[in-house]
């Protein structure tokens, strides 16, 4: 055991002499980490995307078709029809921004200014309040254009007329004097209708736009929605994030990781190269002892840059919910990527194939691993396909423990195959190496 930690002192010593090397080690996995983070930290700047929301039209009349028609025609806002219980669950899914509900005669008094206004029910995800004073607005809108279709439409306008005068002489809860009043203002309505059907009869497009700004009328209610966010989405993720660190800080660790394991996977190809294997072997030393140094310089190596970015993580706010389990996630990714290294040293016969095939792996692995956007964030056919990197496995455990509130139980997948990876690397890995010493 003595001889084996010598080796390994003796490689961990050459590896940091490499000033180069050293800094992607651990300079430049800090900068990631940083940069990540603040970049999750950040606010996105750009375009809004449409708000979506869904509509229940329980009206189904024409007026309540020419408002969802209004409504789509907004590019901020991406309408869909639905069932009253399919658009609530939507809402409470996070599916959709939020709901609003057309009640049964919408059509009879939308956009009829003397009319009581029809109660719009509107339902809003508890999380995008921001968005609901926009949404109302925009059904204001709507409304308003209502009021000018209509009034450009004054034909439309009799028959309303005509029921308002017939409920007025039929009201029992009226005194004479407002029934006299409400049928003159009335009938001064028709007199202004039958103006405007001359107008529009001699061709007068001024009326186009009449009335569409003094008329946004309606009686807005809020739905009461409990949003129920799914613990395996995305957003049932993001909330048991701590700190803006927590997802930057495991990626930083992948790329100290895979400094290491290209620096060792190199410098094995050197000494093979050089001949300096051959001179180890001269030396009471035997091939057990030299690959099981390079293997514990490796180990030690990727704990003690994981173990230095954690500490530098924690102090900018990073609080990982578990220490124990993220030291056991931290073997796991150290053996795993032994063997890796392993496998990567005997892919070439010198360190310049070496060093360009090992990085193109790494590079390959980081890209669908989430070491460059996390995977939750990428398209689904690419998750699938994640799981084929052991970088993806490698943050999961150290996600686990540090923000995902994983349980003993859930980290046994990934460190159980982070830990079968490092076997079959170590097992190809020196079964090659034995060969060509």
């Amino acid at each position: 055991m003595t001889q084996i930690f010598k080796m390994a002192m003796k490689d961990l010593k050459i590896l940091f002499r490499d000033k180069m090397g050293a800094f992607f080690i651990v300079v430049f996995p800090i900068l990631m980490g940083l940069f990540f983070g603040l970049m999750m930290g950040g606010n996105s700047g750009g375009e809004r995307a449409a708000m979506k929301v869904a509509i229940v039209d329980q009206d189904n009349s024409e007026i309540s078709g020419k408002f969802v028609e209004s409504l789509k025609s907004n590019d901020s806002v991406e309408i869909e029809l639905e069932e009253f219980d399919a658009a609530r669950d939507s809402v409470r899914r996070g599916s959709r921004v939020g709901m609003i509900v057309l009640p049964e005669g919408f059509g009879e008094t939308a956009g009829v200014f003397w009319q009581q206004p029809p109660e719009i029910q509107v339902g809003m995800d508890p999380s995008r309040s921001a968005e609901a004073g926009m949404l109302q607005g925009f059904i204001m809108e709507s409304i308003g254009g209502l009021a000018g279709q209509r009034l450009n439409n004054p034909a439309e306008f009799r028959p309303l007329i005509d029921d308002s005068i017939e409920q007025i002489e039929t009201a029992e809860d009226m005194n004479p004097i407002q029934k006299q009043l409400l049928k003159t203002m009335l009938g001064g309505f028709n007199a202004i209708v039958d103006s405007m059907d001359q107008l529009q009869g001699q061709g007068n497009d001024g009326a186009e736009n009449s009335g569409q700004a003094n008329f946004q009328f309606a009686n807005i209610k809020s739905l009461d929605i409990t949003r129920e966010i799914d613990p395996n989405s995305q957003s049932g993720q993001l909330k048991k994030m701590r700190s803006q660190w927590d997802i930057s800080f495991p990626q930083a660790m992948m790329w100290g990781v895979m400094g290491c394991v290209a620096g060792f996977a190199i410098s094995i190809a050197r000494e093979r190269t050089l001949g300096t294997m051959l001179r180890l072997q001269v030396a009471p030393l035997t091939r057990f002892h030299i690959l099981a140094g390079k293997a514990l310089a490796c180990f030690l190596t990727v704990v003690g840059v994981i173990g230095f970015l954690t500490v530098f993580g924690v102090v900018l706010g990073m609080k990982p919910a578990s220490y124990p389990k993220l030291a056991i996630a931290a073997a796991c990714v150290a053996f795993c990527f032994v063997g890796i290294m392993m496998t990567m040293s005997v892919l070439g016969k010198t360190e310049q194939s070496v060093s360009g095939s090992g990085w193109a792996i790494n590079m390959v692995m980081a890209m669908f691993g989430g070491c460059m956007i996390p995977v939750m964030f990428m398209p689904q056919f690419i998750q699938t396909f994640s799981v084929l990197s052991p970088i993806k496995w490698a943050i999961l455990a150290l996600e686990g423990a540090i923000w995902r509130d994983f349980s003993v139980n859930e980290m046994l997948m990934p460190c159980g195959i982070l830990l079968g990876v490092g076997v079959l690397g170590i097992a190809i890995g020196t079964t090659i190496l034995n060969r060509r010493i």
